[in-house]
Parts: structure tokens; sequence; C-alpha cells
């Protein structure tokens, strides 16, 4: 049996550290929550270039490498990584998403890493475009073969962990939950749901086809001629922001919506929210629905992929189908019109996600599971504490 007589050493491989999204956030936690009397805790990104969410990162203690790949297709990018691993040797090396994931554990296998972990936080149809999605199933094989090598594979959610069963993932396959960050939170006070007609309807996510943002939009047009009072928030940026705002234009609502572009602390503009919507196309284990919730909101959204793992039914908020505007139209209708029925869905919802999807759970289940797998390669952690 092996010896660790200092602490444990993972390298976290990424594609970069300049798009803020739930991944960074997580990264931003777990430098701020992981015990770092035991692990060394290490990012890795094929490329950064200096955005305010890496120095906050290093500001919070995270450390953050950087192979400066000039373009994330280039395979070259695993010699690189190859090279920085055996460099660094560390103890175990965790990967995330589609390329990082398919790179990184080349390179973990080539360097001779004790401790392979992949992880998978979003369903296969993930990407924004259909040219992206014909592109990504050509990955897809390739990941599945390095499934045979790989100690563990971390899924998101129970429907992410469903994709990716096979003869290849078979005993490997765990469910933890993203974290959201508590600490951020003005209040764990719950909230007052207003009883007038001056609903804010609200949002938050990156502008892209996957979000549907779309579909909040045409919704609210006829929302807002039940409740004219009300407005939307939508919290967030990306391409299809001029669109967006386009279609609220031709549809006569454009001063009844407000874009706030990309905030770095949401729970800001939560609390200004009654009623959270996300009807996406696709969601592995959606954080802004965590919290939402854990603001007290409550939910409506699609029921597809990991959100019926989250959000329940006439309990914490309302599933409608995807691309129905009609039925998602209806829903908002239903909760604005019965205030007591909102509060009380919100009040559950709070309820739950502090009680299963509570951030400390996601950095113990972490830490357990490092210390787990080393003990299965015949390591003895003698560190610390």
């Amino acid at each position: 049996m092996q010896s660790i007589n200092k602490r444990i050493k993972i390298v976290h491989v990424y594609k970069d550290f300049d798009i803020y999204n739930g991944l960074i956030e997580t990264f931003m936690i777990m430098a701020k929550e992981i015990n770092d009397k035991l692990f060394d805790f290490k990012v890795c990104v094929f490329r950064y270039s200096g955005s305010p969410y890496g120095k906050r990162f290093r500001e919070l203690g995270g450390k953050l490498d950087s192979l400066e790949a000039s373009w994330e297709d280039n395979p070259l990018i695993i010699w690189k990584l190859y090279k920085y691993l055996k460099k660094e040797n560390p103890h175990i090396v965790q990967t995330y998403i589609l390329k990082p994931n398919l790179y990184g554990r080349i390179a973990a296998k080539l360097a001779g890493i004790p401790v392979i972990i992949s992880t998978e936080l979003t369903l296969r149809n993930q990407a924004p475009s259909r040219l992206r999605r014909i592109r990504d199933l050509f990955f897809h094989p390739i990941n599945a073969y390095l499934n045979k090598s790989t100690d563990v594979i971390i899924c998101a959610s129970e429907a992410i962990k469903k994709e990716w069963q096979d003869r290849n993932t078979k005993g490997k396959l765990t469910v933890i939950y993203p974290p959201f960050d508590i600490a951020k939170m003005p209040s764990l006070q719950g909230k007052s749901i207003k009883s007038n007609d001056n609903w804010v309807i609200g949002i938050v996510g990156r502008l892209s086809e996957e979000k549907r943002h779309i579909d909040l939009l045409k919704a609210f047009a006829s929302i807002s001629k039940k409740f004219p009072a009300a407005t939307l928030l939508i919290v967030g940026d990306g391409y299809l922001r001029q669109d967006l705002e386009r279609t609220a234009n031709e549809s006569g609502i454009r001063e009844k919506v407000t874009f706030a572009g990309f905030q770095e602390n949401v729970y800001e503009y939560l609390g200004k929210i009654d009623l959270f919507v996300l009807p996406s196309r696709t969601e592995g284990s959606p954080l802004s629905i965590l919290e939402a919730m854990a603001m007290g909101l409550p939910v409506i959204a699609t029921n597809i992929g990991g959100i019926p793992e989250i959000v329940i039914n006439e309990v914490t908020g309302l599933l409608v189908t995807l691309e129905n505007i009609d039925e998602l139209s209806g829903a908002i209708a239903k909760l604005l019109s019965n205030p007591t029925m909102m509060q009380q869905m919100g009040e559950n919802g709070k309820k739950r996600v502090l009680t299963y999807f509570h951030p400390g759970n996601f950095i113990d289940q972490h830490e357990r599971l490092y210390k787990a797998q080393l003990s299965a390669k015949g390591f003895q952690v003698n560190a610390y504490v």
C-alpha cells in the first residue's frame, strides 16, 4: 500500500475560464469550501485570457493554470496536457464536458495518473446548434470507449446518468448534483409573494437557443394582455440578445421586458422576481432553478432532462411540455392568479433545495469519493487531518 503523507493533489481539466457558466461557479465554490488541509485543488484549462472570473477564483485561493492553446479543437492539446500532468504529477485528474473529457482522459492515461474521473454535466444534445450536435456525434463514441479506463463518471443528474449507462460504464456512474453559492444569498428568510398585479416574471440563463427564451417571450406576450402590469426580467447574455430584443419589439412588449445582461451575483435579481420560468429544450441539472428555489421562488419549467428531479410538479412549481406556448402561458396565468399557491410552492421549494441540494452535500460527496478511489488503488491517506 502506497502512503500519501501530504495533501491529495487533484487537477481539474476544463476548456477555458473566460465564459461564465455554472461550472465556473462550481470551481469558485470548491476553491472556498474544499478542505485545503487535505486537498491540493487546481484547475487546468486549454486557454485563459485573464477574465475577472479567473482573477476572482485566484483571490478565493484557487490555483489556475492554462495550456495557452489557440483553439480548443487542436489535438495537440493532448500532448500539452500530457506534459503538464507529468510535471504536476497529481493523484487524481477530474475532467469536465465533452472535449476536456476526451483530451483530459487520454493525457491522464498516458501520464499514468492513478485515479481518473470524468464529469458529465449535460445531456448529449446540449449543443445550441444542429451543426454542433452533429459534430458531437463523432466525439461521443470515443468518449464512450474512454469510459472503459475511467475510474468514476460523475453525472449531474439521474437523467444524465441514464443517458450514459452502457456496458462500459457499469458500476462507474454516480450522481452528484451541482452546488449553488449559499454564501451569496442575501438572506435565508422566506420570500413574501405580492398580492397585486405588478408581477415580475424572470429567467436567468445565457441567451442561447437551448434555453428557449423565445418561447417565454411568446408566452409573455399573451400574459401581458391578461396581466398588463406584469413585467419580464431576463438576466444573462449571449449571442441571441439582439434577436430576442427584436422579437420583444415586434411583439409589442419591449417596454415591459428588461434585459439585465450578465450578472455574477444573480441573487440580487432573483430578489426582484415573483415567478421563475425556465422553458429550456435540454437541461442536465440547472443551477438557475436551484438558486431560484433557494430564494423561495415558485418555478415553471419544461418537463425535460434533470428538471423533474428538482422541481416537483404542483408542489414546488409547475412542469410544462417543451415548446408548447399555450401550456406555458396557461401555467404562468394559473400561478399569477393564485398568490397563495405561489407562496406555498416557494416555501416548499426552499425547504427542498436546502435539504436535498445543499452545497455542503456537493463538497462532502466529492471529498469522500476522492479518498475512496485512492484507497481502492492502494493508497493510504496520511494527510494532515
